[in-house]
């Protein structure tokens, strides 16, 4: 998902591995590595020198985007590992300094991703491509987002399952929807059966069955 000779950043990095890969194979030249706690924050730092590669990847302890500051002059920003709520949070919490360079946003959520195309759409980035895959026993959704002057307007359906995912329609991502239909349809049942009925969410629910279903 990462273009060549980007200047990147990796909030919330773990060891730097994405960084060390991305320079190793020669994709880009330059890198921050952003940990919020000291203790990941040295042990990405021990990585880094033990590849030798202290002079092309910085790694700094902050907040979310505050590692950023506008002299770095970077472009691209990869967020991945957390779930949909944090990386949507630490999105907000930029400062237009921090964002101002940015023009590709690399996320991925292991959870909420609708959460993430909400706040991509919302604030002048388009959905240019997405992937899914599985990997012991855990599927991830990756989303790249490009700057751009124009409004994406999503269904309900694109929102929840991936404008472009829909589009690709893998075996990895009709068997996700595949078994969360199942899930969904268990729980409505289970909800109209119990002595408080939420009508609200089982509602939401049915609306995800309807989308799926319509998809699928």
């Amino acid at each position: 998902m990462v273009d060549g000779n980007v200047r990147l950043a990796d909030i919330g990095s773990d060891h730097a591995y994405l960084p060390v890969e991305l320079i190793d194979d020669h994709i880009i030249d330059y890198a921050i590595a952003g940990e919020v706690a000291p203790g990941p924050r040295n042990r990405s730092l021990e990585d880094v020198k033990k590849f030798g590669l202290d002079n092309k990847i910085d790694v700094r302890l902050g907040d979310g985007l505050a590692v950023i500051k506008d002299a770095d002059q970077i472009d691209t920003v990869v967020i991945a590992g957390m779930g949909g709520i944090l990386i949507s949070d630490i999105l907000e919490r930029a400062t237009d300094e921090q964002l101002s360079n940015v023009k590709t946003l690399i996320l991925q959520p292991n959870i909420g991703e609708p959460l993430v195309r909400q706040w991509v759409t919302d604030n002048n980035f388009e959905i240019i491509d997405e992937d899914i895959i599985q990997e012991d026993n855990h599927v991830y959704e990756i989303i790249k987002a490009k700057r751009t002057n124009k409004t994406q307007k999503l269904t309900a359906a694109e929102f929840l399952m991936g404008p472009v995912l829909i589009k690709k329609r893998t075996p990895t991502f009709v068997a996700k929807w595949t078994h969360k239909l199942s899930s969904y349809q268990k729980a409505v049942r289970n909800m109209g059966n119990a002595k408080k009925i939420d009508e609200t969410k089982i509602a939401q629910m049915n609306d995800n069955i309807k989308y799926i279903e319509e998809i699928l």
